[in-house]
Formats: C-alpha cells, sequence, structure tokens
C-alpha cells in the first residue's frame, strides 16, 4: 500500500523554495490525447510531447496510474529536448478496458510493440515505474531490438509470493483484499492508495480521480497476474540499465534491489538510492524535476562505460545507494 512519507521540516522548506523554479516548467494534466488501433485488439491512448527531432523516450505508468504518473517527469525531460512518449496501458487511462483476462506483462509489451509501429517509433529508451518497470524489462527480453536502455523505478525482478501483492488480492483480518471484495473499491482505501505528497494539488486530485474512475476488472486484472518471476530471464538483457529506487518502498525493499542488480549480469547497470521516499519515487514532493535529471544525466552520459553491471562500484547522480556487492555513491542524497 502506498503510504504517507515524513518529510523534515527542512524538506519541506526546501519544497517551498524550488516552488517557483518548478512552475517554470509547464506541466499540462489535460493533454490533447492520441489513439492508436492496435492489432492486438486495443485502442491505446498516449500523449506526445518535445521536439519532434528529440532523442524518443518512452515512460509507463505504474498499476492502477495513467499518463498523470509520469507528466511531471515527462515536461522535464521534454523541456531538455527529447521526444517523450506517455502510453497508458490496457485497463487505464483512455485506453481500453477489456473484462478478459489477467493483464500479463507479455500482453502489456505486445500492445506497447504494435503501438510503436503504428507511430513509427524504431527505438527508443525505457522509463518505468512499478508495473511499467516490468513492461519495460519484458520489452527488452521479447522486442530486445526495440529498446536503447532501461530506467527502472520502484522495480524487482519479481511480483511471484510478494507480500503487498499477496495482500492486495486475498487481504487479511482488517481488509478483504481485492477477491473478497464485491466489486468496488472502498473510498477509504483508495484514499490511502493514492496518498501522495506532490506538490502540485492538481497532480493529486488527478491521480485520485483517474483510480476512482477504473473499472473493478482492471484491478483484477492486473493484480491477478503479479504471479511472475524474471530472475533467470534478465541475465539475457544486455542494454545499459538505470535502477531508481526510494529506501520507504514497502512493496519492493532493498533486497529485491539486490536482487535486481545481481540479476543483471550481461547489463551496465547504475543504482541510485533516494533516502525517505517511497514506493512512487518520481512523484513524492518535487522529486519529478530530480528524476528527469537523473535520467537525463544517465542517458547523456551513464552509457559510455562508467557504470558496469552487479558486482561493481557505481557513482552516479543524486542518490547515495549501497545494496548487495554494489556500492553507490551521488550527490545530493545521503
Amino acid at each position: 500500500m502506498k503510504k504517507p512519507v515524513t518529510f523534515s521540516f527542512v524538506l519541506l522548506l526546501t519544497l517551498l523554495i524550488a516552488m517557483p523554479s518548478i512552475a517554470g516548467v509547464d506541466i499540462d494534466y489535460t493533454p490533447n490525447y492520441k489513439f492508436k488501433n492496435l492489432n492486438t485488439g486495443i485502442l491505446m491512448s498516449y500523449v506526445e510531447m518535445g521536439k519532434s527531432s528529440g532523442i524518443p523516450v518512452v515512460l509507463i505508468h505504474g498499476a492502477t496510474d495513467s499518463f498523470i504518473s509520469f507528466s511531471q517527469v515527462g515536461a522535464y525531460l521534454a523541456a531538455k529536448g527529447y521526444r517523450v512518449y506517455i502510453p497508458e496501458l490496457r485497463g487505464h487511462g483512455n485506453t481500453s478496458k477489456p473484462a478478459d483476462g489477467p493483464y500479463t506483462n507479455a500482453l502489456f509489451a505486445d500492445d506497447i510493440e504494435d503501438w510503436m509501429k503504428q507511430v513509427k517509433i524504431d527505438q527508443a529508451h525505457f522509463v518505468g515505474h512499478s508495473l511499467g518497470s516490468f513492461v519495460a524489462q519484458e520489452m527488452a527480453l521479447s522486442y530486445p531490438k526495440r529498446v536503447l536502455s532501461l530506467t527502472l523505478i520502484g522495480s524487482s525482478t519479481k511480483t511471484l509470493d510478494n507480500p503487498v501483492g499477496d495482500w492486495l488480492l486475498n487481504g487479511d483480518d482488517e481488509f478483504p483484499g481485492l477477491l473478497g471484495m464485491d466489486g468496488e473499491i472502498p473510498y477509504e482505501f483508495l484514499e490511502e492508495w493514492t496518498y501522495s505528497t506532490n506538490f502540485d494539488p492538481q497532480f493529486v486530485e488527478y491521480t485520485y480521480n483517474h483510480a476512482e474512475r477504473l473499472p473493478f476488472h482492471t484491478w483484477i486484472n492486473v493484480f491477478s497476474a503479479f504471479t511472475f518471476d524474471n530472475t533467470a530471464r534478465l541475465s539475457a538483457i544486455t542494454v545499459p540499465v538505470l535502477v531508481i529506487w526510494g529506501s520507504e518502498d514497502d512493496f519492493f525493499p532493498i533486497e529485491d534491489q539486490i536482487a535486481l542488480v545481481d540479476s543483471l549480469i550481461s547489463a551496465e547497470v547504475r543504482f541510485i538510492q533516494k533516502d525517505g521516499i517511497g514506493h512512487n519515487t518520481h512523484w513524492e514532493g518535487i522529486m519529478g524535476k530530480e528524476i528527469a535529471g537523473d535520467i537525463d544525466v544517465f542517458l547523456n552520459n551513464g552509457q559510455n562505460g562508467n557504470s558496469q553491471g552487479g558486482n561493481n562500484n557505481n557513482q552516479g547522480g543524486n542518490g547515495n545507494s549501497q545494496g548487495g556487492n554494489n556500492n553507490n555513491q551521488g550527490g545530493n542524497s545521503q
């Protein structure tokens, strides 16, 4: 569950001071959506931003999220000159929401690959959060020629036997779980699930409203597919990978990050930890701008041999990370 993050007075003061610079980038929560009828049987909605000649970056949101999830990161990347694409996964946003499920990573990846054909994107850098990170992994595994690099935010090697995923489906003594509900998500659960420390009240409002409008079968179709384990497959990924993780992530803790980095044995890996930040790392507080900066540094500098795979010393960005055999050091997160 998306639990509140406790921010210190100093961080709150930082948020207030930083507001004007954030306001300098135009963030549109109601963009002009585009649509493509896919051969996989759905109508996919997506948003484009940035100059048409920019390097293509595809941002893939997490479970029960939408374009809104990456609206701020996307705006900052577009301002840096990238051509940003934010597709909405089946069951989410303005994309078709078929009742048939489950929605597997392979199904999501097939959608994205066909969408890329129709939008005429040959290759792109992929950024994915949570569920979106697993779709990005699947793209690199099933359609490797499409993928230039991966940025995985709030990710893991697997969802099989994940305690939070199991709790969401099956519940406990105080929570019925999705399988125990009568087809409607309780208001109290939605409020906690969509809780956000994001600086912009509009972002918080749109995030909640989207989750509230989702059909119940989307929740079931997404989380009933959380039974996979990519651990043995990840060695096939050879493109550069940036892993970004918030130290307060209750969904995928540090043990998952160690396993993830150690499994990417054929890739150059950079790992950045954001201390005091939760699972939704890219939208807490003013993190959107910082995460966009980390991605920009990675895409410009992180693929030149400076960062190596699982057992090396990686330095990068604004994070200070230690996990397994990796010792990562960087600027602003201590």
